[in-house]
């Protein structure tokens, strides 16, 4: 059934407590077999990709579909994006992994002198179970851009002899903003004189994804952390913050085996982006908070906030920067996560959880409504606890705005997102 059909076959009003109307404005069939996907939105067949010269690959670039007036994207992702390589290279830089896209995704390795890749998140995630017995995981992404629109994407993948799954990327990390139209200056002004529609990073997508979910029922999303970025070197392999969350949607079936795959492989959060920790559900109910802290030789204040900044408030470096967090720390007792250290573990750091600010007002709230009502939600309730934590735009705080909502039903394998805090148009997803 074409998806136009289907929509005005199921559209539907559904009302929550005491919150605004739920409107189910788009159901995305994501099959699971080999059949294309319908979707209904703009299909962006007559841009170019100026790296990609294999036909199949140009014709999944230009099948991506304008779900929401250039804000919100759907792409069926069908090329091999060869995750066993990107593994085996070990890259631990932004620079690395967009050499990566360019010399064995793209078909051209030219690439614009500035090309970057950098990504930072203030965040909110939650995890609870519904009336009907299912579970849930429901996550804001936040992060303003300097508050311009930007081009988010659901994401589908189907690699072989590995789980699908869909993922949701935001496409400012490799240039694009509203409409697709790509380049990668920071500055605005430079950025309008020279943006232009070339599909050619959209290669990237699988290793930009910010949150997601497989077959299995197992979603994952990664959150910001102040300090030291996570450098492990005690494995074979080396992954970065989204590589790594790449190879977990594609291999884990649970939480259970998240933990033990993150043990096999070294995380390596490039320097200067702070740090992160990650939040994890399973459609046993199962959650965690996964956070990689400092061991107990280190656990001073004087090693873990010793960051050195520069005029504009970046990190430059460190006073320490051969001690870093590098212990996994797994915690399934939290239901819920923002931006600051959970673990009990960095209490002394002024990034932990008796002494940070960061996101602290949007955990008190999830923490208060989930403890309220013994972490059970309807989804539409949790769509409005999403709606209770998102944040505005803000000229000063890089980690506001919340571009996009999500709530993960792992049981059924049902997302359902809204974007730049529209919530009364979510958009539900199917992956089974």
């Amino acid at each position: 059934m074409r998806i136009n059909e289907l929509f005005k076959k199921t559209l539907t009003s559904i009302s929550a407590l005491n919150i605004l109307p739920f409107v189910l404005t788009a159901t995305l069939l994501l099959s699971c077999s080999d059949d294309t996907t319908d979707v209904d939105g703009r299909i962006y067949t007559d841009v170019p990709a100026s790296l990609i010269s294999d036909p199949a690959k140009l014709k999944m670039l230009q099948s991506i579909q304008d779900l929401d007036d250039g804000r919100f994207f759907y792409l069926d992702y069908t090329a091999d994006y060869k995750l066993d390589l990107m593994k085996e290279s070990s890259i631990t830089t932004n620079a690395g992994l967009i050499g990566f896209v360019l010399n064995n995704l793209c078909d051209s390795p030219k690439a614009p002198a500035n090309a970057k890749l950098n990504y930072d998140a203030g965040c909110s995630a939650f995890a609870a179970q519904t009336p009907e017995g299912k579970y849930i995981m429901g996550r804001n992404f936040d992060y303003s851009h300097g508050n311009e629109p930007i081009a988010a994407a659901l994401v589908r993948t189907a690699p072989k002899g590995k789980l699908k799954s869909i993922s949701l990327v935001d496409g400012y990390w490799i240039g694009y903003r509203q409409n697709l139209y790509h380049n990668f200056s920071d500055d605005v002004k430079v950025f309008n004189e020279k943006k232009k529609q070339d599909l050619s990073y959209i290669m990237g997508f699988p290793y930009l994804l910010m949150d997601g979910m497989n077959e299995a029922g197992f979603a994952i999303c990664v959150l910001h952390l102040d300090g030291k970025p996570t450098q492990q070197n005690g494995n074979a392999y080396k992954l970065t913050t989204t590589v790594l969350m790449r190879y977990l949607l594609d291999n884990a079936r649970s939480v259970d085996e998240a933990v033990r795959m993150m043990k096999e492989v070294d995380l390596h959060v490039p320097d200067g982006n702070g740090n992160y920790h990650f939040y994890v559900a399973d459609a046993t109910g199962k959650h965690a908070v996964l956070e990689y802290v400092w061991d107990e030789e280190h656990r001073d204040a004087r090693f873990i906030d010793d960051e050195i900044y520069d005029s504009n408030g970046k990190i430059k470096g460190f006073n320490y920067p051969d001690v870093l967090p590098n212990t996994l720390h797994v915690m399934t007792d939290k239901h819920c996560v923002s931006n600051f250290y959970i673990s009990p573990t960095m209490d002394c750091s002024a990034k932990g959880p008796l002494k940070s600010q960061h996101g602290k007002t949007r955990y008190d709230i999830m923490d208060f409504v989930l403890t309220q009502n013994n972490d059970c939600l309807t989804e539409a309730r949790a769509m409005s606890l999403l709606d209770d934590v998102s944040q505005a735009e803000s000229p000063t705080e890089v980690t506001s705005h919340t571009q996009w909502s999500v709530v993960y039903n792992l049981s059924e394998g049902k997302a359902t997102v809204c974007v730049n805090r529209n919530f009364s148009k979510p958009f539900t997803f199917y992956l089974k």
